[in-house]
């Protein structure tokens, strides 16, 4: 349930105070600050588009205008991919109080879930794993080698 109120708070800060990264004719991508409340979205090209965020483990997590129908791989690429250590068997779609799973190597490999549809205002979050999370954040192996370092150091000058 903790996780739950976390997820919902990230999400509501992200649509918030994120920058939405706009796709110009060019393939250009410009920043602006801004955010819609409606569904989709049409612009003077007259493609409709809809607001769909990203978080977690990803290099760019934030607020994407992107075009309707866009598939769950673009969007990802959009936000610069997966780092490393990103749980990909276990990504969640946030829409309202639903939540789907997707299997992104099963998506890849063999087209499992290939229906799976973003609708406005969804939000993907992309989940760390838990040996990344001990490389890059914590201090715990650090300490334990150092540690280990001070045992061997004081037996070898015995």
């Amino acid at each position: 349930m903790k996780n739950k109120f976390f997820i919902i708070g990230i999400i509501f800060i992200s649509m918030l105070i994120s920058q939405s990264n706009l796709v110009n004719r060019s393939g250009q991508v410009s920043n602006q600050l801004s955010f819609s409340s409606e569904p989709y979205v049409t612009g003077d090209d007259g493609i409709v588009r809809m607001y769909v965020n990203i978080i977690g483990h990803v290099k760019n997590p934030g607020t994407y205008l992107v075009y309707e129908g866009i598939n769950i791989l673009s969007l990802l690429a959009l936000a610069g991919g997966p780092l490393p250590g990103a749980k990909l068997k276990n990504v969640r779609q946030f829409n309202n109080d639903e939540v789907t799973y997707l299997n992104l190597y099963n998506y890849l490999e063999t087209g499992e879930n290939m229906d799976f549809i973003l609708y406005p205002h969804n939000t993907i979050y992309i989940e760390q794993s838990l040996g990344s999370y001990l490389f890059s954040n914590s201090s715990i192996i650090n300490s334990t080698l150092q540690v280990l370092n001070i045992f061997l150091t004081i037996l070898r000058t015995n």
